[in-house]
């Protein structure tokens, strides 16, 4: 099955007869322009060194790197963010030993996280505890995989989402998308590929399409959006803003001749360029 290509079919699925958001092509056109005047973002990431280490580390992010925001967009309970996720992730791993096939730590180091996402009252703390111990019995040799063959993201995704469920629940692979993608900002892997693979469609990708005018939402979801309201997890209104995303950022790569994660980059690390809130759903999808 090829994964990757399911998420663009119900992207488009989705917006064949959108009622809530809509593409604005032109503008996608425009911000293509200005993208390749403004350049190729650069990708802030804390340094690890080993790089078996490194894959391991990402793994256990990804596992767990989404929803921090508490009642409203801009209420960050503990300062809780992926930037925060990585320096607890950093403090629990810091004794981790890279001795395959014989690493007796890890668990140690996974509970070690558990701890310090709990201590620091990371929302959704039981659904991040449940997906980290989905990677105890086989995410080292997932890991030990990528680290031999690190060729083709295909093989490898089909084995993340058959092996942990967590990946697998999100239609739409958000998370999934984004471990290969932190591999190419760490390593340079899987350039190809990158260029078919689709966007980690979250929070900050839709809030800033939607600022650059390439989305464009239903008034009443726009007003929703603008004060606070919750969007269920899988309504229509939540599965349109998606399949847009990952649609409008396929467009811009196509446009820039950029790859995903050199456009996802570009409007992550403009995030803070905009007030605007973005949509709240209450998932672990993202």
């Amino acid at each position: 099955m090829n994964l990757v290509e399911s998420v663009y079919q119900i992207s488009e699925s989705f917006m064949k007869d959108p009622e809530y958001v809509f593409m604005n092509e032109k503008e996608i056109e425009f911000v293509a322009n200005d993208m390749k005047l403004v350049g190729k973002p650069t990708f802030p990431l804390p340094e690890v060194g080993n790089v078996f280490k490194t894959i391991l580390m990402e793994l256990v992010a990804a596992s767990v790197n989404y929803c921090y925001w508490y009642g409203k967009h801009n209420i960050r309970p503990n300062n809780s963010s992926s930037t925060t996720m990585y320096a607890a992730l950093m403090e629990a791993f810091d004794d981790y030993v890279d001795d395959f096939p014989t690493r007796v730590n890890f668990k140690k180091n996974i509970n070690r996280f558990v701890e310090e996402l709990s201590l620091r009252r990371f929302p959704l703390i039981e659904d991040r505890k449940r997906h980290l111990y989905q990677l105890l019995e086989t995410g080292e040799r997932f890991c030990e995989a990528i680290y031999q063959n690190h060729e083709e993201i295909g093989p490898n995704l089909e084995t993340l989402v058959s092996l942990f469920p967590g990946f697998a629940s999100d239609m739409f692979l958000k998370r999934a998308s984004l471990f290969f993608i932190q591999l190419f900002r760490r390593f340079g892997w899987f350039e190809n590929d990158l260029h078919n693979l689709h966007v980690p469609a979250d929070y900050q990708v839709p809030k800033m399409l939607n600022h650059f005018g390439c989305l464009i939402y239903e008034d009443e979801l726009q007003y929703a959006i603008d004060t606070d309201q919750l969007i269920p997890k899988h309504s229509q209104h939540e599965c349109e803003i998606r399949a847009a995303t990952v649609l409008a950022i396929k467009k811009l790569c196509k446009l820039t001749g950029w790859n995903v994660a050199e456009v996802d980059g570009y409007f992550f690390t403009k995030r803070h360029d905009s007030l605007d809130p973005f949509h709240l759903t209450i998932t672990t999808d993202y």
